[in-house]
C-alpha cells in the first residue's frame, strides 16, 4: 500500500540514503538526503535568461545541447537548476550524468570555504555514489572566480556495474565565496563516448557569476 498522506519517505526506487517527496497522489522528482526539510518548493525555472544560460544561488552555466535535458530538483542544493542526460540503466534506476548550480544548504557552512566543500562534497559522495569508489585520493584547490574565493574537487571514480558500458566518472565540486552563501556548481559525468559530455575543465571555465 502507498502512503496516502504528503511527505518524505524512503526512496520506493531503493537509491540509499535518500528520501523521495509523495504528494498525495504519486511519487515525484524531488529527492532530499534529510527527511525534515519540509515540502519541496518550486525551483527556478529550466528556462535559459536572455543571455542562453542557467542561473541559480549566484552562479550561471551554459544550457547543454541535446541529449540532455532540464533535470528536477535532485541533489540537496540550494535554489538549484540542473541538466541531465540518462547514460544507463541499472537495478537502482537510471544511471544519469547531470550538471548543478545553487547555494550549499544550511548545514555544510561553516570554519571557511576549506571545511564547507569538505563536508558538502563528502556527503554527496557517501550519498549518491554507494557502488562507486575514488580511483585516486582526491585532491582540492583553491582558485578564483571575478574576484571571489573558489574550491575545487574532481574526484575520479571508479564504476563497477555490469550493467552500465563504462568503468569511469569524475564527480566534480566547486564552491564560490558569495556574500550570502557560498555557489556551488555539482556535477557528474561518466565517461561515455556517445553522449555530449563536458570535461570538468570545461564545466568549470564555464563558470561565471550572475
Amino acid at each position: 500500500m502507498q502512503p496516502t498522506q504528503p511527505g518524505w519517505y524512503w526512496d520506493p526506487k531503493g537509491m540509499p540514503g535518500l528520501f523521495r517527496w509523495w504528494d498525495g497522489e504519486g511519487w515525484t522528482q524531488h529527492v532530499s538526503v534529510i527527511r525534515n526539510v519540509g515540502a519541496p518548493q518550486p525551483g527556478p525555472s529550466g528556462a535559459p535568461s536572455a543571455d542562453g544560460r542557467l542561473h541559480a544561488g549566484g552562479l550561471s552555466c551554459s544550457v547543454r545541447p541535446e541529449p540532455w535535458t532540464w533535470c528536477p530538483d535532485y541533489p540537496h542544493i540550494d535554489d538549484a537548476i540542473g541538466q541531465q542526460v540518462v547514460v544507463g540503466h541499472t537495478a537502482r534506476g537510471d544511471y544519469i550524468g547531470c550538471v548543478f548550480i545553487g547555494g550549499v544548504p544550511d548545514e555544510y557552512l561553516g570554519g571557511g570555504l576549506d571545511a564547507t566543500g569538505n563536508a558538502f562534497s563528502s556527503a554527496m559522495l557517501s550519498t549518491f555514489y554507494p557502488a562507486e569508489s575514488p580511483h585516486d585520493p582526491p585532491a582540492p584547490a583553491t582558485g578564483e572566480l571575478d574576484g571571489h574565493e573558489t574550491w575545487r574537487l574532481v574526484v575520479a571514480l571508479d564504476v563497477r556495474d555490469d550493467h552500465l558500458g563504462f568503468a569511469r566518472e569524475d564527480a566534480v565540486f566547486v564552491l564560490v565565496d558569495l556574500p550570502d552563501r557560498p555557489g556551488v556548481l555539482y556535477a557528474s559525468l561518466p565517461d561515455v563516448p556517445d553522449v555530449s559530455m563536458p570535461s570538468a575543465d570545461e564545466l568549470i571555465a564555464d563558470l561565471a557569476l550572475g
